[in-house]
């Protein structure tokens, strides 16, 4: 890799004091407390190996010269109790950078958390953003402390530094210099290669997640029930193991090259080293140096050299975390399109009073990337109370439509209004307070059942009454009182609790949606997991709860239809027809074309085909 050049490096040195600066002010924030003991025992701890050194001269010297138990005994005293204090420094500052490295993993982690919750669905889409939010996160709990602890860790080998010069500069200003330069070289390789490092592991990001995918996909129950059907997992396994067996090859050559280079700059430093030795041997012998004095420089040597190179590696491994550090940063700099999304249930009075109008004027819209609009032109009221239901092939634009509503992606062109109000206007907070909305591919939390359903209003989770009338209005009163912990029943097997059918666990969504205190009601193939008797009990209960609310439900099933004040026909992104059934039926148009969509006799009119609107083959 080639060497940066000197304005590169003035950048990552003046980059590395910035987040070094901002990483202890966070830590500090964090516990300051524990940061003060960090430093304390940092500075303690570099005193005690000068001091130790010293007493280590005086104690020979006291043997060979003085030749006075008492004396040696009396330094060997002193030496005990230097060992034992910095025994207690140790354990202390391991303490300190234990508990600190819990708290702060914890702080950058709900950092990273709180940012997610804050940019835009749309980000989500959007490979780049994930990649940085997964390096982000790999580095979360580690990389911000790592900073710290380098940055502290030289500045204790700084001290000791400048005590063992102090001692050693009595034998000569050149073995200060000897002492200098034999530690910079592998300095300069340990630089090198953490950047090489960082930039391997950097480039690898998307691969990395692609494996974690593989992973996830042959061991999750949702997918490997088909990946033994289909006897994938040998062929799944093999595209696993070439992503982390392209990994090894990367870190095999990587580390070929350190090893060559630090062994060949670490042998250099060790013949400066013996050299040296050799050097204070022959002083001694010739009576120049005594044995005590000799005994010091051999140890200030040795350990100035190690203590020197801990030095520029730890400014090496602080350059190393820094780069880390900025994936972080550059993350937390994303712009924050929702900062208000999950703070505010507070209902606005008036509000809740009334079923709001729905207009969506001349609305165009394109996903990131795309070729080709996913919407285009679309205009359409509700009039407030009404319910519409959007019909059309699968891919037509009916989700993208309610997303759009919904405010989890804004209009390329247009304006949508609700009640008049520009939903760019509004607040996250303040629009999806007054949406409930359940997506086909709803989620299924692996959560107790009451949790299931009182997130669909935050605020009433722990109302029992809210929570019944939820679950009753959904129809699922019985599949709770069928749980062997009631409403306090885990759901899902991840973590040990009792999963539940297709159509089961679409009355919990069901009634997660009900429980919200909103006013337009948006319902995605609510019912396709259930039979026709238990989707035509649904909506009996439907009809009672959609009095008060604006709904849109999207549907390919003809008795839903029949539900609606109005049946809106999207094709290709377009809306190509609008009316009532029988209206559509009239103009023989593609609603009318539909085969699947003319209601066959039935022997019991309350109870309709399950027949699907405009087929998607």
């Amino acid at each position: 890799m080639a060497e940066p050049p000197p304005k590169s490096r003035v950048r990552d040195a003046l980059r590395v004091i910035g987040h070094a600066r901002r990483t202890i002010a966070m830590v500090a924030a964090v516990d300051r407390r524990l940061l003060v003991t960090l430093v304390v025992t940092q500075l303690l701890d570099a005193l005690s190996l000068v001091a130790a050194a010293w007493v280590g001269k005086r104690i020979v010297d006291a043997i060979a010269h003085q030749r006075s138990v008492r004396a040696a005994l009396t330094w060997v005293g002193v030496e005990l109790g230097i060992m034992v204090a910095r025994a207690l420094v140790t354990q202390a500052q391991s303490y300190a950078a234990l508990v600190l490295r819990a708290k702060l993993g914890l702080h950058v982690n709900l950092l990273i958390l709180d940012k997610a919750a804050k940019v835009a669905y749309a980000r989500f889409e959007d490979p780049a953003f994930v990649n940085a939010m997964s390096q982000a996160r790999r580095e979360a709990s580690s990389r911000p402390l790592d900073l710290v602890n380098q940055v502290l860790g030289l500045a204790r080998q700084i001290v000791t530094l400048v005590g063992f010069a102090a001692l050693l500069f009595s034998l000569g200003p050149w073995a200060v210099l000897i002492l200098v330069a034999t530690a910079v070289p592998p300095f300069w390789a340990e630089a090198r290669y953490a950047r090489e490092q960082f930039e391997m592991q950097r480039a690898r990001t998307l691969r990395n997640r692609r494996s974690f995918y593989l992973e996830a996909v042959l061991t999750t129950e949702q997918t490997v029930k088909e990946v033994k059907l289909f006897q994938l997992a040998r062929w799944l396994r093999d595209k696993f193991r070439d992503i982390l067996a392209s990994f090894a090859a990367e870190e095999s050559a990587l580390a070929r090259r350190r090893i060559a280079s630090t062994f060949l700059l670490g042998l250099l430093a060790t013949l400066a080293l013996y050299g040296t030795y050799a050097w204070i041997v022959v002083r001694t012998i010739e009576g120049a140096i005594t044995l005590g004095a000799m005994t010091l420089y051999l140890v200030v040597f040795r350990q100035g050299q190690e203590t020197l190179r801990g030095a520029l590696s730890s400014v090496a491994r602080a350059y190393e975390a820094d780069l880390y550090l900025t994936n972080l940063e550059e993350f937390l700099a994303s712009p924050e399109e929702e900062p208000d999304a999950d703070d505010d249930f507070t209902e606005v009075p008036g509000e809740e009073d009334h079923a709001p109008s729905i207009e969506l004027e001349d609305v165009t819209f394109r996903y990131q990337g795309a070729t080709r609009d996913a919407l285009t032109h679309v205009s359409l009221r509700i009039p407030a109370g009404q319910t519409v239901a959007l019909v059309g092939k699968n891919g037509a634009g009916k989700t993208t439509l309610i997303k759009l509503l919904v405010g989890l992606h804004r209009p390329t062109e247009g304006r949508i209004l609700v009640d008049g109000a520009d939903v760019a206007t509004l607040s996250m907070s303040a629009l999806r307070r007054r949406v409930g909305v359940i997506f086909q591919d709803f989620a299924k939390l692996q959560l107790s059942a009451r949790e299931n359903v009182g997130v669909g209003w935050l605020p009433s989770k722990d109302d029992d009454a809210a929570i019944g009338t939820a679950v009753e209005d959904a129809g699922a009163k019985e599949i709770m009182a069928r749980l062997p912990g009631g409403l306090d029943t885990p759901l899902g097997r991840a973590f040990g609790g009792d999963d539940l059918s297709g159509g089961q666990w679409q009355r919990v969504a069901l009634a997660r949606a009900f429980m919200r205190k909103s006013r337009i009601l948006v319902l995605d193939e609510p019912t396709a997991a259930m039979d026709a008797e238990a989707e035509h009990e649904i909506f009996q209960r439907f009809r009672d709860l959609k009095r008060d609310r604006t709904a849109i439900l999207i549907t390919h099933r003809f008795s839903t239809v029949r539900m609606a004040d109005r049946v809106v026909v999207v094709d290709g992104g377009r809306i190509v027809e609008d009316g009532t059934h029988e209206a559509l039926l009239a103009q023989d148009g593609l609603y009318a074309r539909c085969s699947s969509c003319r209601p066959k006799a039935t022997s019991a009119p309350d109870h309709p085909p399950q027949r699907p609107l405009l087929a998607t083959g």
